[in-house]
């Protein structure tokens, strides 16, 4: 496969992690290397050299670099630095992908740091979508039934699900019309939780659904690496790795 030469790959990797209980969720070990470096790995293979960019926190970059060049010397890294929201991590990212080369970039494929379970087959076909559509995003259905809660705290209506997905990443755009986007989500000072929320307020982009099945989750709890070391474990026994 030749590698995808108009794609920059941005990481949003600039969270506290305040809810994983004990130091950074992003250094923990996941099958032998950092848990930030499985979604760099993979987007290594896909795209062609210099196409990563990570946001980071200002003191905690000289540890992310040394970290890269431990576990995996031979990928190109570039760095920013995050801001004190999401948005200006993103836009940080954005504005350093367009100082490359803006015109080389005709995507942007954002990725949390925290989804170490990221493959090639599912950033590859938000790739296709977004080229088709102007935006894709990675979800999934929602499987449990979905209960309103009322202003007192009770349970009220159930929501039907069948139109009902999880947002996850990467989330995929035209690179322009997202570094706009991100330009006036900045300015206008509101919070966002995703990219495709930006594009909503933003832009007029239709974002395409790209469903898969392989659990793609988000650590966030301690749990959830636990979660991510079994799954990577039956990848590996699915594949015959």
């Amino acid at each position: 496969m030749n590698p995808v030469s108009d794609t920059v790959f941005v990481m949003a990797a600039g969270g506290a992690s305040t809810r994983f209980g004990g130091g950074s969720k992003l250094f923990a070990e996941l099958d032998g290397i950092p848990v930030f470096l499985h979604a760099v790995r993979t987007a290594a293979s896909v795209l062609a050299p210099g196409s990563i960019i990570l946001s980071v926190p200002a003191d905690a970059e000289a540890e992310f670099r040394a970290a890269a060049e431990q576990y995996l010397p031979d990928i190109q890294l570039h760095f920013t630095h995050g801001g004190a929201t999401r948005t200006l991590s993103v836009l940080n990212a954005l504005e350093a992908a367009a100082k490359l080369g803006e015109s080389r970039f005709k995507l942007a494929a954002v990725h949390d740091a925290g989804r170490p379970m990221l493959t090639p087959e599912l950033l590859l076909a938000c790739l296709d979508a977004a080229r088709t559509h102007g935006g894709a995003m990675a979800c999934r259905k929602v499987a449990e039934t979905v209960k309103r809660i009322t202003p007192e705290g009770f349970l009220g209506e159930t929501v039907p699900r069948d139109e009902l997905r999880t947002a996850e990443t990467p989330q995929v755009f035209h690179f322009e019309p997202l570094l706009n986007a991100y330009r006036r989500a900045a300015a206008s000072g509101e919070i966002f939780t995703d990219d495709a929320q930006v594009m909503e307020r933003f832009a007029p982009v239709r974002v395409f659904p790209v469903e898969h099945d392989f659990p793609n989750p988000k650590i966030t709890y301690r749990p959830d690496l636990e979660l991510c070391r079994t799954l990577l474990r039956l990848r590996r026994e699915g594949t015959g790795a």
